[in-house]
């Protein structure tokens, strides 16, 4: 099972420490720019899945296109 974790700058050395005292566990650092883009994906797919259980309306592209 994969997490992403947000974790505040004064506790990364502490969630270090922890995760190499478990040897099951692997982690890898990655950018604050690779994290948004994760989280930006991550949020799209919850907006289709709410679109396709009819919580929320699409819409248009020409609505879209405006937007940007």
């Amino acid at each position: 099972m994969d997490y992403l974790l947000t974790v505040p700058d004064d506790r990364r050395a502490f969630l270090e420490e922890l995760v190499k005292a478990m040897p099951f566990m692997k982690a890898r650092p990655i950018t604050k720019t690779k994290a948004e883009h994760i989280n930006d994906v991550l949020d799209a797919i919850e907006e289709l899945k709410a679109i396709e259980a009819g919580k929320r309306k699409p819409r248009s592209a020409k609505a879209m296109l405006r937007e940007l």
